[in-house]
């Protein structure tokens, strides 16, 4: 445990970003909970070292309701799971498409009983794999064709919702073997992110409205959709209804437009604040709040002047509460603990707990 490294965390998250809102702090709603409440447990991740603990990359990770983490290393095509005291306990998966091997993992989440579904993107696959005995080791018991690319997936109460554009709407629930069981209403917020684009950039900002990162709630039966780059966030009912939309206060847009060949791209900063915002990470915290991690970008050869922002949004109302700064990106909540990574110098996972452990 890195206990220095968990008191830096907690003292930078425990900062509100109050001049970057833009707004006095009188005029603040109540502030959510501080992640400066929790403890950093367990820190896994090395720079050198035996191949479980290097990571090339991790994409995405999840608790389990049993204890421990599994760790998305898309890099390496694995999955790596740790115990709660970080000690590598197994190791799913290599790149192929034989039993057991992801062909592009791009998502991991969790459904009941700790059975861990992955997507594979470039191959519209939802991968399920499972103990039979909580003894026994994880298994593949199902690989199915989605019918969409798929973004990102959430599981609650048994449930499976994944996002990706298909018929004209972003969030779907499939059964267990990838079927459509229903589409949640058409989101407007597609069009309205490319009204008044070029035609040309259009298409990609329509792309975006059905894309990014998908929530679940246990706790306020919401399934929550949060676009990377358009700076908004909804949250549906389990049976589709719209529950909430919440635009991000002060949330800089990138621009992505093509560049010259129409091979690369660039990103167009915003020319007063000369930066741009980004979602890269979210996950309900302490059962009321889901936090958003956002990245801050500037022009080359530039620097930010924080790392990132963690902003919290009641789950109930969708309202920001808090921003602080934060350098960690949060990928799972469950409970009073919270899996947060780090990028750099190199990938590490932190788990952070509130209470007994």
């Amino acid at each position: 445990m890195n206990h220095s490294r968990g008191r830096s965390l907690t003292a930078a998250l425990a900062l509100l970003v109050l001049s970057a809102c833009g707004v006095p702090e009188g005029d603040l709603p109540p502030p959510g909970p501080s992640l400066g409440d929790w403890t950093e447990a367990v820190r896994i991740g090395r720079l050198e070292g035996s191949d479980e603990e290097v990571f090339g990359n991790i994409r995405s990770a999840v608790l389990l309701e049993r204890g421990g983490v599994v760790i998305l290393d898309d890099q390496g095509a694995r999955a790596i799971g740790f115990d709660d005291r970080g000690t590598h306990a197994f190791t799913l998966g290599r790149r192929g498409q034989g039993p057991g091997e992801f062909v592009d993992p791009s998502a991991l989440f969790r459904i009941s009983d700790d059975t861990l579904a992955f997507l594979n993107r470039s191959v519209r696959t939802l991968q399920l794999f499972a103990k039979q005995h909580p003894t026994d080791t994880f298994r593949e018991i199902g690989r199915h064709e989605l019918p969409f690319w798929p973004s990102s997936g959430c599981s609650m109460r048994g449930r499976i919702f994944i996002l990706g554009g298909y018929e004209d709407r972003a969030v779907h629930e499939v059964d267990r073997e990838g079927a459509v069981l229903n589409s949640f209403p058409a989101s407007d917020y597609a069009d309205e992110a490319a009204e008044g684009a070029p035609e040309a950039i259009a298409w990609d900002l329509r792309d975006q409205a059905q894309s990014g990162l998908l929530v679940c709630s246990e706790a306020s039966g919401h399934v929550m959709h949060v676009p990377r780059r358009l700076g908004w966030g909804r949250a549906y009912t389990a049976a589709g209804d719209l529950a909430w939309h919440s635009s991000f206060p002060d949330f800089v847009k990138g621009m992505v437009v093509p560049a010259a060949g129409g091979v690369a791209i660039k990103y167009e900063f915003d020319p007063d604040f000369n930066f741009s915002y980004a979602v890269v990470g979210a996950a309900p915290v302490a059962d009321t709040h889901l936090a958003v991690s956002i990245s801050v970008s500037v022009p080359r050869g530039q620097e930010p002047e924080v790392e990132g922002l963690l902003a919290l949004l009641d789950l109930a109302t969708g309202a920001q509460t808090r921003r602080d700064e934060s350098g960690a990106v949060v990928v799972s909540g469950l409970g009073e603990r919270i899996a947060v990574v780090y990028r750099e110098p190199f990938p590490t996972l932190a788990i952070l707990q509130r209470g007994e452990w």
